[in-house]
C-alpha cells in the first residue's frame, strides 16, 4: 500500500481534509470523479491515481467526502471494487439521515470492511484547526483505526460511541434548530416591512454573530444574489430541509414543522431562487407585494 489513507471527493470539503491531511504529513491518495481537482494535491504531494480501484487499494482507510450515499454506494458498488473492501476501514463523511447510515454500515460490513459515519458541523476554512467539529459514530476498534487521521481534520473531534446514526442525527438537529433562525427571521423582516418598519432596525436588535444579521442585511439591501460568508443558498437549505423531513418520516415522529420550512423553501426554489442566499424566501412570501 503506497498510502496511509485515500480521499474519495473533492469538493471543497473533501479537498480541505485532504491538503490538512498532506500538511500533516500524512501520505495521501486522493480521487475524484473530475481529475482537475485532483491536481494541486498530487503537486503538493499526494497519489493521484485515475482508477477508484487504484485509489481504495492504496491505502487501508478511506475517507469518503462526496454528495450523498447513494453515489458513495454507486462508486464502491462495482465488483472490482467490492472485492477490495475486505480489511478496509472506510469513514463517510457526506450528508445523509440515521436510517442511511445504518444501511451503509449493514452493506459495508457485509462485504468485509468496518464502518464509521461522520458529520462534519464545520466549513472547509475551520479543518485542521481548533474550530473544527466533526461528529464520528461506529464500533470503537474501526474508530481507533482511523483516530491518528481524524484527530488532524479537527480540533473538536467527538467520537459518539457504537450508534452509527448518531451524528448525521445531530447534524440534522443542528440544521434543524438553524432553520428556525432562518425562517423565523425572514418573517421577523417580513413582518417590520408590513408595519413600515425598517428591516436595518430588527437587524440592529441582534448580536453581532448571529445567522439572521446577514440575512436580514440581504432583505433590507436587496443584495439576494450575494450569498454571506457562512450563509448558504436556498438550493442549499432546501436540500437540508429535505433530509431534516425525510428523518422524520423514517422515524415516524410528527413532521409538521419540516414539511412546512421545506414547502415555503421548495417554492422559492421553483420561483427560480435556487442560487440565491435563503433570505430570498421572502419574496415569494411577500405574495402580491413588491419584491
Amino acid at each position: 500500500m503506497m498510502s496511509d489513507v485515500t480521499v474519495a471527493g473533492l469538493g471543497a470539503m473533501g479537498t480541505a481534509l485532504a491538503r490538512t491531511l498532506i500538511d500533516a504529513g500524512r501520505k495521501v491518495t486522493v480521487w475524484n470523479r473530475s481529475p482537475e481537482k485532483m491536481a494541486p494535491l498530487v503537486a503538493l504531494g499526494a497519489n493521484g491515481p485515475s482508477d477508484f480501484g487504484e485509489a481504495l487499494a492504496a491505502s487501508p482507510r478511506v475517507i469518503v467526502c462526496i454528495s450523498d450515499y447513494q453515489t458513495t454506494e454507486e462508486l464502491f458498488g462495482q465488483p472490482a471494487t467490492t472485492t477490495l473492501l475486505n480489511g478496509r476501514s472506510v469513514v463517510q463523511l457526506s450528508t445523509g439521515t440515521p436510517k442511511e447510515a445504518k444501511q451503509s454500515e449493514t452493506w459495508f460490513n457485509g462485504f468485509g470492511a468496518s464502518y464509521l459515519d461522520g458529520a462534519i458541523l464545520c466549513w472547509p476554512r475551520n479543518i485542521g484547526t481548533a474550530d473544527g467539529l466533526i461528529l464520528v459514530g461506529g464500533q470503537e476498534a474501526a474508530f481507533e483505526d482511523c483516530r491518528t487521521d481524524l484527530q488532524h481534520l479537527a480540533g473538536d473531534l467527538r467520537y459518539l460511541g457504537p450508534n452509527i446514526g448518531a451524528p448525521s442525527a445531530l447534524d440534522l438537529a443542528w440544521l434543524s434548530r438553524l432553520m428556525g433562525v432562518v425562517f423565523g427571521s425572514i418573517h421577523g423582516a417580513l413582518l417590520c416591512e408590513s408595519e413600515g418598519v425598517p428591516v436595518s432596525a430588527f437587524t440592529a436588535l441582534l448580536p453581532a454573530n448571529d445567522r439572521a444579521v446577514p440575512l436580514t442585511q440581504a432583505i433590507n439591501d436587496g443584495t439576494f444574489a450575494e450569498v454571506s460568508k457562512g450563509g448558504a443558498t436556498l438550493d442549499v437549505a432546501t436540500s437540508a430541509l429535505a433530509r431534516i423531513r425525510q428523518q422524520a418520516q423514517d422515524a415516524g415522529i410528527n413532521s409538521e414543522l419540516p414539511d412546512l420550512l421545506f414547502a415555503l423553501a421548495k417554492r422559492a426554489q421553483v420561483a427560480g431562487y435556487g442560487s440565491e442566499e435563503t433570505a430570498a424566501v421572502i419574496k415569494v412570501l411577500r405574495g402580491s407585494r413588491s419584491s
